[in-house]
């Protein structure tokens, strides 16, 4: 009965596992905006009836041109000088390309899917020109790879099912998150499993397995790097792991329910402390991964250079990090624009008439004053009562104002790309010319996983010669 209740919780484990992997699988999305996908539509069909298309399949919260309103108004000023109310109008290029054919709709990232299908229907109905950057590629190279490790390492291992049942489940999740640092995790995990299960059997194996960096590095860095990329990652590389465990125990209660009908039992001879998990054909083979990891880093490299071209070549504005903007280039005003123009919008009421404003972003730790009048003993006395300062509070207080705008405003989608982000009109096919930051990180640490392995063999190896 023992048995039979821990095969079905160890059955459980690893069909929730299954069912979870299939459910969150996600894939990875070329954007152009965080957060945001482009679609363009010709400006010959009206901004009303694109709407009214993706209202038809449930594209919600769409920042277009008429949805745009002023996000601030005084009470005392509400009409501003033409020097500090240049941004209003400058915003609405976010709205048109560069040859000002098309009209421009961001939809927030959970639409993509619908918004295709919206876009589709619009081609097929009024054969009005249209597409979306964004799209969802399901990239089958990078899960291909760790299969092709899997095969690799099951062909090598002396214990095929051992490292056949203990590294299926995070395979499984290579498909499901199909992400370059999941399949560069997978690998080493593999690796730790496949080093692992030369001990499979002998005595004392799991406090071997419990000391040994060879199986422990490898399989912690992999699961700490998962992790590391999505509360859902976290979720399905820890149940990958219990998947791991419990597809054991079933091997383990098999063969042992197999021994107990056979007439012989096989004793093995050497104890797990006689043999050791790192020697010069698993070293070779700890050396083969840095292959498929290189390759990773290479397309992984490759891959952010390139994001997903729209079907029209057109000119829209695109969030650049760290580039050198040229001459020729029409700049557009971003997050650090609107909150110039908040505070000017703010401070006008405050301000002297007299004196020139510039209109531009304020210095930081600008502040804005007004004269209070108070009796001290038997004099008037007048003092500077400050009312704001531009500063990381004040920042924070636009910050907020934008989330509590009732409707669909383009302050919003800037403040999802930050304050340090120039915005320009670039070929829809360029991207912001920057990496995956954490991604890149990941993937050099598991390279650097084998590499060091490697090294911690070969000076044990050198003060054993010794």
């Amino acid at each position: 009965m023992k048995f039979n209740k821990t095969a079905v919780i160890s059955l459980a484990v690893i069909v929730v596992a299954f069912i979870l992997c299939i459910a969150l699988r996600a894939v990875p999305v070329s954007r152009i905006w965080n957060c945001y996908s482009v679609a363009y539509v010709e400006k010959s069909l009206p901004e009303e009836t694109v709407l009214s298309y993706f209202r038809k399949y449930s594209v919600e919260n769409v920042i277009s041109l008429g949805g745009q309103k002023v996000p601030f108004v005084s009470d005392f000023t509400p009409v501003l000088p033409q020097r500090d109310s240049t941004y209003l109008s400058d915003r609405l290029s976010y709205f048109l390309d560069l040859s000002d054919s098309y009209c421009l709709y961001y939809i927030p990232k959970r639409n993509d899917s619908s918004c295709v299908k919206a876009l589709e229907e619009i081609v097929r109905n009024t054969n009005t020109p249209c597409g979306i950057d964004g799209k969802q590629q399901y990239p089958w190279l990078v899960p291909l790879i760790v299969f092709a490790v899997y095969i690799a390492f099951i062909f090598l291992s002396s214990k095929k099912k051992v490292f056949a049942f203990s590294a299926a489940s995070i395979l499984l999740l290579s498909f499901s998150q199909v992400f370059y640092p999941v399949a560069a995790a997978a690998i080493l995990y593999m690796l730790s499993c496949y080093l692992s299960s030369r001990i499979w059997g002998r005595r004392k194996a799991m406090s071997v397995l419990k000391k040994s960096l060879y199986a422990i590095i490898p399989i912690v860095v992999s699961v700490l790097s998962i992790m590391t990329l999505s509360v859902s990652c976290a979720v399905l590389v820890l149940l990958c792991c219990a998947s791991s465990v419990c597809a054991l125990v079933l091997l383990d209660s098999y063969e042992k329910y197999r021994d107990s009908k056979s007439s012989f039992k096989f004793v093995r001879i050497f104890g797990a402390p006689q043999m050791p998990l790192m020697y010069p054909n698993t070293a070779k083979h700890t050396l083969f991964c840095l292959v498929p990891l290189f390759v990773l880093l290479v397309i992984f490299l490759l891959s952010s250079r390139i994001s997903a071209k729209a079907e029209t070549d057109i000119s829209i504005p695109v969030p650049v990090h760290n580039a050198v903007i040229k001459e020729d280039e029409k700049v557009l005003p971003g997050l650090k624009e609107f909150y110039g123009w908040f505070w000017n919008s703010k401070s006008y009421p405050y301000k002297n008439l007299n004196e020139i404003s510039s209109g531009g972003e304020p210095a930081e730790g600008e502040t804005v004053t007004v004269p209070r009048y108070e009796i001290v003993g038997d004099k008037i006395v007048e003092s500077e009562s400050l009312v704001m300062v531009y500063d990381e509070n004040f920042r924070n207080g636009v910050d907020k104002e934008i989330d509590e705008l009732e409707y669909d405003a383009v302050e919003k989608l800037m403040k999802k790309q930050g304050p340090d982000v120039s915005v320009v009109y670039r070929n829809s096919g360029e991207s912001r010319g920057q990496t995956d930051g954490l991604g890149l990180i990941l993937i050099l640490v598991c390279i650097f996983v084998p590499v060091f392995l490697l090294l911690i063999y070969v000076l044990k190896s050198g003060r054993k010669s010794r």
